[in-house]
């Protein structure tokens, strides 16, 4: 699945050190997709956290069954 740029929304915050990045479907029935980046990240270290956020969305992990150990191999 190919998300466009207005299908999804990318945030800035301060997360923890150890998370570099997550993403939150809205709780509106819409499924539209928050990818949030922690914001102390070098730029590169932010690309990173974005293109493995959008992987997780492009092959659809929130609607499956697997672990999240195997889904975050």
């Amino acid at each position: 699945m190919k998300l466009y740029e207005d299908e999804y929304a990318t945030r800035m915050v301060d997360l923890p050190g150890d998370i570099h990045g997550a993403t939150r479907l809205t709780m509106d029935g819409s499924d539209f997709p928050n990818i949030y980046i922690n914001d102390w990240l070098s730029p590169m270290g932010r690309k990173r956290a974005f293109d493995h956020e959008m992987n997780h969305l492009e092959h659809d992990d929130f609607y499956n069954d697997k672990p999240i150990a195997e889904i975050e191999k």
